[in-house]
């Protein structure tokens, strides 16, 4: 029996030595990565795109709408909205399923426009996002209060790490990774240096305006990772083995009081 429980032991103790963590990139393409990330503060804002679970609401631009006798207000305002499935797509009468995800409004109308130029003489919509339940960022890593942030309250990069409680001591301020999804839905890195979050120059810096879907991590710094370590090792491992010693020595005890 106590071979088993030092292997046991052992196997926790390596368990412990290895702990999840995520890989940082090389240093090339973080600083890459950092200079990309200043281009981007100088760009305009981005143009909203459609995103899973949203609302939409479209309505024809002309025809004929249906009489109140028929409808109440509330329901024909209803009978323009369509949200967004899983898939990413939208079921829009006489057309069936259309990909909506990850486009704008502007070019879903415009596609809309043309497939229905067969069933309308007007065939012209507007399209835009009533609702949008995803419009937040994640902030996770080693920050203080891990979260998602409404964009309306904190829509810049700075503002989302303060909004979560700010880098702890055990995370990388030079290394906050900001990843952002393209056209296509894939994911880019960028990195900011928040611990000169401070030194803004004489001409003052500009901020990086976030972006529905975005998510900010910051990682842990080596000696970071290191005090995990030590934190793991004295608040996991010590009282298992104590409680394999316990356990043992109660076995022990009954099997020769039998």
């Amino acid at each position: 029996m106590k071979p088993a429980v030092l292997a046991l032991a052992m196997l926790a103790l390596s368990a412990c030595n290895t702990p999840a963590r995520i890989v940082p990139p090389d240093d090339q393409t973080v600083e890459d990565g950092k200079r990309a990330l200043d281009q981007l503060a100088q760009l305009p804002p981005a143009v909203e795109r459609i995103r899973i679970g949203d609302q939409l609401r479209i309505v024809r631009d002309a025809g004929e709408m249906p009489t109140l006798s028929a409808f109440n207000v509330s329901t024909i305002y209803e009978l323009t909205l369509y949200t967004v499935q899983n898939d990413g797509k939208i079921n829009y009468p006489f057309l069936g399923p259309i990909q909506v995800a990850h486009r704008t409004p502007a070019e879903v109308a415009a596609d809309l426009t043309k497939s229905l130029a067969p069933v309308y003489r007007e065939p012209r919509v507007t399209v835009n996002i009533n609702q949008a339940p995803g419009n937040s960022v994640i902030v996770g890593g080693a920050v203080n209060n891990p979260t998602a942030v409404q964009i309306a309250t904190a829509n810049t990069l700075e503002q989302a790490i303060v909004g979560a409680g700010g880098v702890n001591p055990s995370g990388n301020a030079s290394m906050v990774a900001l990843l952002r999804e393209d056209a296509q839905g894939a994911y880019h890195a960028y990195f900011l240096d928040f611990s000169q979050y401070l030194k803004t120059g004489p001409n003052g810096r500009k901020q990086v305006p976030l972006q529905r879907g975005d998510v900010v991590f910051v990682p842990k710094s080596n000696v970071g990772e290191r005090i995990q370590g030590v934190d793991t090792y004295l608040n996991q491992l010590i009282p298992f083995t104590k409680s394999i010693g316990v356990g043992y020595n109660y076995t022990r005890t009954s099997g020769g009081n039998n």
